[in-house]
């Protein structure tokens, strides 16, 4: 099962630090660009996706707050299987989240944050 939040990039990089599994997609429309992430953190790694797949099927999430797993962990495995994904390291996730909380306009932001619960 998963539980997801909208969470501001500030309140993201707090929450991130004390979990084990999680995955969230930050987008953003910014004066120069538009900015999409997937990131998925697995015992303290992270791994940023670049699956098209992923923000298909987010985006087809965005109203629930709860859901089951399989809805989300299958596009991971595809995108993991399918070497379509770069591991950073959790400073270079925290400073783009902290680039993102100074953002003139917070509004332009959208941080889906799903956390996974063993039921």
């Amino acid at each position: 099962m998963f539980f997801q939040h909208s969470l501001k990039p500030k309140e993201l990089s707090k929450v991130i630090t004390n979990v084990k599994e999680c995955f969230f997609v930050i987008s953003a429309k910014l004066e120069t660009r538009n900015y999409h992430v997937a990131v998925y953190k697995y015992n303290g790694e992270y791994f940023v996706l670049s699956d098209a797949r992923i923000f298909e099927q987010v985006e087809g999430l965005c109203e629930e707050r709860q859901g089951d797993e399989e809805e989300l962990l299958p596009y991971i495995e595809e995108a993991m299987e399918d070497n379509l994904y770069s591991i950073v390291h959790e400073n270079y996730v925290r400073l783009d989240l902290d680039i993102l909380a100074h953002v003139d306009q917070p509004s332009k932001i959208n941080a889906h944050y799903y956390e996974f619960i063993d039921v």
